[in-house]
């Protein structure tokens, strides 16, 4: 085989990502038999300035004497992982604002057919952890690729700063978390689905 000064194969063009992608919360896949399907979710809302899934895993180095380079199996033990997902808002909706701000509502300050009131709580609820935060991307050809990142929570300071000529937007950071129910708390329920060639 000769090789090559390029990695480009007659499949590239249909394997870039293009595109911001979306977040959506609660995102599942519902059969309905013989291969066929759909999924299903909640849109977080729109974006402005991308879209960034991150995950870093946290390695423990062994040192063994006698060793004096890194030796295969042994220097890089992995001892945690961390996972989330994180975008620019720009359209602010109620579901947003609750999810990132953890909030409960206040009916004894709400304006009946006017406004809802919201307030912030003491601690966090289990109720704050959403089912899953996930990340929808599409290449050139149409394929989705779908990262899912169970248990959810926001993470992130809300900061709303209005400005004129300006269009407002606000950072959200959902991070992966781990359940007692799993039974497995050595890693992290975190999902990546690639599209089949069949598939789009």
């Amino acid at each position: 085989m000769a090789l090559k000064n390029h990695g480009i194969t007659a499949d590239t063009l249909g394997n870039i990502m293009l595109g911001a992608g979306t977040i959506y919360k609660n995102l599942k896949y519902t059969s309905e038999g013989s291969g066929t399907g759909d999924w299903s979710g909640t849109q977080l809302g729109a974006t402005s300035g991308g879209i960034t899934f991150s995950y870093e895993p946290e390695y423990l180095d062994v040192e063994v004497d006698g060793a004096t380079v890194a030796v295969k199996g042994l220097t890089k033990q992995k001892v945690a992982e961390t996972a989330s997902i994180k975008g620019n808002m720009t359209e602010v909706t109620e579901g947003v604002v609750v999810d990132a701000l953890h909030l409960t509502e206040d009916a004894s300050k709400s304006v009946e057919g006017v406004h809802k009131c919201y307030t912030t709580k003491a601690n966090i609820s289990e109720s704050d952890y959403l089912e899953n935060i996930a990340y929808v991307g599409f290449t050139s050809s149409g394929k989705k690729i779908i990262i899912i990142l169970e248990n959810a929570i926001c993470i992130s300071a809300f900061e709303l700063a209005g400005e004129n000529k300006s269009q407002t937007t606000f950072e959200v950071e959902f991070t992966c978390t781990g359940s007692l129910e799993s039974g497995d708390l050595s890693k992290l329920p975190i999902y990546i689905y690639y599209p089949q060639e069949a598939q789009v």
